[in-house]
């Protein structure tokens, strides 16, 4: 039969303090206290249980086979059906870990579990336990917090998955709410193992958090840590900025999938936190956020894989974190990562991007202050390297330019018009430029050398005029009508290089077609020697009227003229007193009084010459008239 529980208590105080001032601390005495008051934690009573909460911790590091047992004593009245006894318990787990600094782990990972308790007062008890084990401990206290935040394994089965995402969301609001001010400002120093842990274990943790979780970690832990207010926290901000930029790869690389689209706006919140820890904080060298822009969204084709939202809000963070990398440019910061592309190399991959990131922004008058700002930003890297190279705007980026300042009104922007028709002139300046080098070229190709020829040839017409077919008239009709440009050189005989130049010059048109049969009079007098008098021709006597050759004769016509005896058919003039070569030739042999032609006598010699030889042909062809090539009747 059990004693009453008054009875049993007030034997174990007393064997308890005898205990407790006994020399031997691993004698019998002890010993036997110990295995009392592990037994004590199953009695029916509540006070005998909160007794041996109170003293397990004094007895158990003196005796190692009995520590597992006096542990797994003290767990269990954390789980009593009694409030007062699972308080004692919760405080009874902080003083094991007090005795033994080992189990500071294995206690703290308990007490987080405790965490989710429905009892609001028995939750502050835990807590303040967890602070204390961060006391005793930060690194492996904060190493045990980022183990329960892991992510879940596929081996779990459902149940103990929800324990675990409800635990995890418990330990993060712990962190970041009640241990948040103790581990930044007494815990996490900079150069401490704590730091070190802490950090290391958030990178660890995020590429396996949702955002939402990732967010809060990063803001409000990992932001807030001393080590980011001095200028040795660049390399771990970097550390942190290449967790969140290869997540964003994650979701790029798997943009081609049906759900792309939808990956790629959850990969917005990544890139809005990237951004908050370069431009905002200046944790991170912005550089290398700006390789990251440069190398997957300066690109048309993945820029359009985005909704139009998105790819308003991609545009606005490029051009933010090029202004920013272009301020850190001068910093500590642009000494780092200097494994990747320049600063400058980047510039010119966003000047040549931006046709299409201007016309991503989509502006319009109603456009927010953030998307003109990131519009100005771009425009005035176009600006600066116009500066400082001999680069000019391309086609595209300068109807991108045009667009621009027409959908946005000068007086809500003067400053983007003033870029733009610094890059782009206006438009009736450029065209008075435009004709400024036309008539420049055309005057330095008139110009005259030392010699009195023209440096260059001026440009051939674009329209040429067809070949013309060689045309003989019988009267110096032609010649009437001809430049006295052309009669003052051709006399001369000049070189045909003269010859051509002369024309291009002086008869910048055709002379119009003369009509068949206009007749001049007067003309004779003024005009040189035509191709029929220097071929001898005569036809002074000849009886039609329409026909006026040159009465003068030359000495050979004389001399050529056929025999009486060898008369041929009356040579009948042409049409309009036009000829042909070849009738010319045959004209050549008639007798100025006569209308018949003679043949000339043969001689012992042949005859090469070009008469006889249209004679024998015209003779051969049984034509007496050999009208041949006429002058076409158009152009």
């Amino acid at each position: 039969m059990s004693r009453p529980a008054g009875e049993q208590e007030y034997n174990i105080k007393d064997q308890l303090r005898k205990a407790k001032g006994h020399p031997d601390r691993t004698g019998s005495l002890r010993r036997s206290t110990l295995k009392r008051l592990i037994d004590l934690t199953h009695s029916p009573h509540p006070n005998l249980k909160i007794l041996a909460a109170r003293n397990i911790s004094f007895f158990f590091t003196d005796f190692p086979e009995l520590e597992e047992e006096a542990i797994n004593a003290v767990y269990d009245l954390c789980e009593d059906q009694t409030p007062a006894v699972r308080i004692e318990g919760y405080t009874a787990v902080t003083e094991l870990s007090k005795a033994n600094n080992r189990l500071v782990s294995r206690n703290a990972d308990v007490l987080l579990q405790l965490l989710q308790s429905d009892e609001p007062d028995e939750v502050e008890i835990v807590k303040d336990a967890l602070l204390k084990h961060l006391e005793m401990d930060a690194k492996v206290t904060l190493g045990v917090f980022f183990d329960q935040m892991a992510p879940l394994d596929d081996s779990m089965d459902d149940e103990e998955k929800d324990i675990r995402v409800k635990l995890r969301k418990v330990v993060l609001k712990f962190l970041t709410e009640d241990a948040r001010k103790a581990i930044v400002e007494r815990h996490a120093v900079p150069g401490s193992e704590a730091e070190e842990t802490l950090i290391d274990n958030l990178l660890v943790v995020i590429p396996k958090l949702a955002y939402k979780d990732v967010e809060i970690i990063v803001e409000e832990i990992f932001l807030k840590l001393k080590t980011f207010k001095t200028s040795s926290s660049s390399s771990r901000g970097s550390d942190i900025l290449k967790v969140l930029l290869n997540k964003v790869t994650e979701l790029l690389s798997k943009a081609s999938r049906p759900d792309g689209a939808a990956l790629l706006h959850s990969a917005q919140p990544y890139l809005d936190l990237a951004g908050f820890i370069v431009v905002e904080k200046h944790v991170a060298p912005a550089i290398l956020l700006l390789r990251e822009y440069c190398s997957s969204f300066a690109n048309k084709v993945n820029l359009q894989k985005f909704h139009q939202d998105d790819q308003q809000l991609v545009v606005c963070r490029l051009a933010e974190t090029f202004a920013a990398a272009n301020e850190q440019s001068s910093s500590s910061l642009s000494s780092l990562n200097e494994d990747g592309a320049s600063l400058d190399a980047l510039s010119r991959v966003i000047v040549d991007s931006c046709p299409f990131l201007l016309e991503a922004l989509r502006l319009t008058e109603t456009s927010p202050s953030r998307h003109t700002k990131a519009c100005t930003t771009l425009i005035q890297a176009c600006q600066q390297r116009k500066q400082s190279t001999s680069w000019t705007p391309r086609p595209n980026l300068v109807t991108a330019l045009c667009a621009v300042e027409t959908k946005i009104p000068k007086e809500k922007s003067p400053e983007i018009h003033g870029l733009i028709r610094s890059l782009v002139p206006p438009a009736s300046t450029s065209k008075k430029s435009q004709e400024q080098v036309i008539l420049t070229a055309s005057t330095s190709q008139s110009t005259v050398n030392g010699k009195g020829h023209t440096a260059s040839l001026p440009e051939r017409p674009v329209t040429s005029y067809p070949a013309r077919r060689m045309h003989i008239v019988s009267s110096s009709r032609f010649q009437d009508h001809r430049p006295a440009a052309v009669e003052t050189i051709i006399p001369h005989a000049p070189t045909a290089t003269s010859i051509k130049h002369s024309l291009t010059q002086e008869l910048p048109t055709r002379p119009s077609k003369r009509q068949k049969g206009y007749t001049d009079e007067g003309s004779e007098a003024d005009s040189g020697p035509s191709l029929l008098s220097r071929m001898g021709t005569t036809l002074s006597n000849t009886p039609n009227p329409r026909t006026n050759l040159a009465s003068t004769t030359t000495p050979r016509t004389t001399a050529q003229r056929p025999h009486s005896d060898d008369v041929l058919e009356p040579l009948q003039a042409p049409p309009n007193g036009e000829l042909s070569i070849r009738g010319a030739a045959r004209m050549n042999g008639r007798d100025a009084g006569s209308s018949t032609f003679r043949r000339p006598q043969p001689t012992s010699t042949p005859s090469f010459s070009l008469l006889e030889r249209l004679e024998s042909s015209n003779k051969s062809n049984g034509d007496g008239r050999g009208w041949g090539i006429r002058r076409s009747s158009g152009r």
